[in-house]
């Protein structure tokens, strides 16, 4: 009896589960340029529901808060994912179905590139493995960030992973998680425990590695391109 009311507890448990909400991990400012960004947590791409819920929370704090109280005169949203396995345009037609009768027409919309005709300033960036691939994931740039950085490492942690993982692993089904494993296993060594976030994050991966990378560059000139109106 106790057994058959423990699986129906775990049952209810895994039917109750819902995917964790988006919500905002980090904030960076720029003073010279008066601007802050806010990174959110989308928890995959797709959660247009709740990633335009939050959208609308923001509207309406911005226009019905008295002026002074919340000092934010205009902002932008800017979406990064991942290409995955369908590639960079396919990418982008989802996000123009899904977004459109949020921000308006979304039909212009490129990859590191802004729309302005839209409610707000709206920008993508897709991450890809190259100008002639156009799939991939982000884990495709940090890995070998990670390899030049702890070189001995990280070939410890690949031979680890590849050495031990099973068919149906997800190390083994998808690269993006291979490479994550890989990483966050090269970079335990001064942040044992930590999550990938920590072990690419400010003590971890050097910043050398970001400052030598082309995609940090055409990154940052994606985000510092915001067509905002007073520019």
């Amino acid at each position: 009896m106790r057994s058959e009311r423990q699986a129906i507890d775990n049952l209810r448990l895994r039917n109750a589960a819902r995917p964790p909400l988006p919500c905002f991990e980090s904030i960076v400012e720029n003073t010279s340029a008066d601007t802050m960004f806010f990174l959110v947590r989308a928890h995959g791409q797709d959660q247009r529901d709740p990633v335009v819920s939050l959208l609308q929370t923001l509207d309406l704090t911005i226009t019905d808060e008295p002026a002074g109280t919340f000092d934010v005169s205009e902002y932008a949203a800017a979406f990064l994912f991942d290409a995955n396995g369908v590639g960079v345009t396919q990418t982008l037609g989802a996000f123009r179905l899904g977004y459109g009768g949020h921000f308006g027409d979304l039909s212009d919309v490129k990859h590191g590139k802004w729309v302005s005709g839209t409610t707000v300033p709206v920008g993508c960036f897709v991450f890809h493995r190259s100008g002639t691939d156009e799939t991939g994931t982000l884990e495709d740039h940090l890995a070998p960030m990670a390899a030049s950085a702890w070189p001995q490492r990280y070939a410890g942690a690949e031979g680890f992973i590849d050495g031990n993982r099973t068919a149906d692993d997800k190390v083994s089904t998808k690269q993006a998680e291979r490479l994550k494993a890989i990483i966050t296993v090269s970079g335990q060594f001064d942040n044992p425990g930590d999550p990938l976030s920590n072990v690419i994050g400010r003590n971890g991966l050097p910043q050398s590695q970001f400052q030598a990378s082309p995609l940090s560059a055409e990154l940052a000139d994606f985000l510092t391109g915001t067509p905002w109106s007073g520019a």
